[in-house]
């Protein structure tokens, strides 16, 4: 293993003047870059090209140390200037990818030929000598020494070169079949690529780019026949299953219809999809040769969801739920990999920030590689019930989360992320609940949030919760994170430093991360990193990531991000509209009539007691006398107090305030099915 763990005291490294430190030998620096972001060893992958390409799946640039000798290369003043201005204490910092602590070490596994790179975080006593320093540099969570004996990370790879991931290549899943709406098409943005979905007449969903070949018209605004064909609503052109055009209007004769419809160039641009598990799927790439390439490759499913999207035996399965969400794909990974903010970020729905935020196990159980993602396991969890828990990570899409309880019982999370546009991701996921062995009982499984026994559309409207609760972290940390990588390069360029290619691998955020309970996240970024390029690869031309979202209603909102697009979501919204509108109708009514009644029986009372009084109320309203007016308000009070106490009158008094409360209570439910509003200092 070669240590890039600092020899110096890191007080000494501290006061000893920058100007200085740079220029101590390698072996006396705090410490030193790391082999995996490719400073002096494995370079990570460069990021994919767009579309098929032969390249795409083509090796990483191999270490110097395997690569054929060549010509020494020159330093010029310029490139000595711009090491001198680099900071090795940052450059180190990048060395796990992540910035976890800076004070990593790493080793190739054999000189790189087994495919297998390790990647530890080192005894904090070889930073320190003394006893006392050993205990300053330890992990004041975990205690001395802890991370000397973590688990490390490993990176797998065949052939002694990583693979390169290509993120067109790959089955991504875009919606629940059974809440996307047949009668008419979709947009969807998937990588960039604006597509339209939508159902033919087959009942095959099918993807094409949302463009008309004719004029560039979105397909999205179209419409579906009766003949199952696609229209597009501008001209009139109608394409098939296929994407192949059918129909022009403009044509004048039908030998001018069939080479025009003959042309390549009359086809709209499809993608290939698939059908499985319960939802749709569509392949990251389009045109010819994309279908043979997505029929060599098959999506990933729970073991627990069958093809055809039911459970297993013993496995209840509520069925999948879907949510734009306002912060992109490497972000939505990096946070269901991280147990450790869930009592924290998720305080009074699945933990207590007070009670069950608490140092934990977390070790490396499967390692990192291309097509395998990674496992973390946590021997013992936080969570009450739990006597061990994992979280895997398979490519593109998919995490695991998995809990073992007590009883032999578990409960699953399958999570989904495919990303959109650069800030965005569609989420798709549900929970699994998992009989213990030779039981049928679901007792003591399942979160308590999603498991309640509640209609579909109000597990859905309820659980913008659980999403925004760490949404308003996550939204506005990848913005905080991009912000200062730009800062960063703005830098870098000011010191004289080449700019970077356009396919060099996105540096990784500079996190700290001192403790173990970060080493899913560091698994993730090592992932990212090594195979993928650093970061999502978008089609050309995709908008860039936007600034942070400050208005609550938008970055909230929930009906452009699922419930318009959820039949089930969108149905159950027309229902609360009308049942608002008739329990204040109703309720108006009701009121009406008792205030009659009410007028009635005041009069009637009025008159059996006094003529007098009776004439003295009938005259008042027109003479305005104060006695009048008295008397008058005297005979309602008696009239409303003997039509409370018969029964009439108090059923009628009910009814009004029930549906009162029944028009509150739908127009709550309404807001919620709009803006979801949450804020973290609200929820004490």
């Amino acid at each position: 293993m070669r240590s890039l763990q600092a020899r110096e005291p890191a007080a000494l490294a501290r006061l000893r003047p920058r100007g200085l430190r740079q220029a101590l030998p390698l072996s006396l620096r705090p410490c030193a870059p790391s082999p995996l972001l490719g400073h002096r060893g494995l370079r990570p992958a460069a990021r994919p090209l767009y579309g098929p390409s032969p390249a795409a799946s083509g090796p990483i640039t191999p270490p110097p140390s395997s690569r054929s000798p060549g010509p020494k290369q020159q330093s010029t003043p310029r490139a000595t200037a711009a090491r001198a201005a680099r900071d090795p204490v940052e450059d180190a910092a990048a060395a796990f990818h992540a910035g976890s602590g800076g004070d990593g070490a790493l080793a190739d596994g054999g000189g790189g030929s087994n495919g297998v790179l390790t990647a530890t975080l080192p005894p904090p006593a070889a930073a320190a000598s003394g006893a006392e320093e050993q205990a300053q540099e330890a992990d004041p969570l975990e205690g001395p020494g802890l991370r000397a004996r973590a688990a490390p990370i490993e990176i797998g790879f065949s052939g002694g070169r990583p693979q390169r991931f290509d993120w067109f290549a790959q089955w991504w899943p875009v919606a629940p079949v059974e809440l996307m709406d047949a009668s008419r098409p979709h947009p969807f943005t998937l990588l960039g690529q604006d597509l339209v979905l939508w159902r033919d007449g087959s009942g095959q969903w099918r993807a094409f780019r949302d463009a008309c070949p004719h004029r560039m018209a979105p397909l999205s605004e179209g419409r579906i026949e009766k003949d199952g064909q696609l229209l597009c609503a501008y001209h009139g052109w109608r394409f098939d299953g296929k994407g192949t055009c059918t129909e022009i209007p403009t044509a004048r004769t039908p030998d001018q219809l069939h080479r025009a419809t003959s042309s390549p160039r009359s086809c709209a641009t499809a993608h290939p999809t698939l059908q499985r598990g319960g939802l749709l799927w569509v392949w990251g790439q389009g045109g010819p040769g994309a279908e043979e390439a997505a029929a060599a490759k098959q999506p990933y499913l729970p073991p627990e969801i069958q093809v055809d999207g039911t459970a297993t035996a013993g496995v209840e399965a509520p069925g999948w739920t879907f949510r734009d969400l306002p912060y992109g794909h490497n972000y939505f990974i990096e946070n269901v990999v991280d147990p450790a903010h869930v009592p924290v970020s998720h305080h009074n729905v699945a933990g207590d920030r007070y009670k069950d935020a608490r140092p934990f196990g977390m070790e490396l159980t499967r390692p990192v590689s291309l097509e395998g993602g990674f496992e973390t396991r946590t021997p013992d969890p936080w969570t009450k019930g739990t006597v061990e828990a994992s979280t895997a990570f398979k490519p593109p899409a998919h995490v695991r989360i998995q809990q073992i309880h007590t009883n032999g019982g578990k409960t699953i999370l399958a999570l989904y992320s495919t990303p959109t546009r650069p800030g965005w991701t569609r989420h798709v996921g549900q929970q699994l609940r998992v009989a213990p062995p030779g039981s049928s009982s679901l007792q003591g499984t399942g979160f308590s949030f999603f498991s309640r026994p509640l209609p579909q559309w109000l597990t859905h409207t309820l659980s913008a919760l659980f999403y925004h609760q760490d949404m308003v972290f996550l939204h506005h940390q990848e913005r905080i994170v991009a912000r200062e990588a730009a800062a960063r390069q703005g830098e870098q360029a000011g010191a004289g430093a080449s700019p970077s290619s356009p396919s060099a691998p996105v540096p990784p955020p500079k996190y700290f991360m001192p403790t173990g309970v970060d080493r899913g996240v560091t698994a993730w970024r090592s992932w990212l990193s090594t195979f993928a390029g650093g970061d999502v690869q978008w089609a050309p031309g995709t908008p860039p990531l936007g600034p942070r979202e400050t208005d609550p209603t938008v970055l909230f909102d929930t009906y452009h991000t699922h419930t318009k697009q959820c039949v089930v979501c969108s149905a159950a919204l027309a229902r609360l509209r009308l049942v608002r509108a008739a329990s204040t109708a109703l309720g108006m009514l009701t009121a009406t009539l008792a205030l009659a009644a009410a007028a009635v029986r005041a009069m009637a009372s009025s008159a059996a007691a006094t003529p007098a009084a009776a004439v003295a109320t009938a005259s008042a309203p027109l003479t305005g006398g104060g006695g009048g007016g008295g008397l008058l308000l005297a005979a309602v009070a008696r009239g409303a107090a003997g039509l409370l106490g018969s029964g009439e009158g108090l059923a009628l008094a009910l009814a009004a305030l029930l549906c009162a409360g029944v028009a509150a209570a739908a127009g709550r439910l309404e807001r919620l099915m709009h803006v979801h509003e949450y804020s973290h200092q609200d929820n004490a």
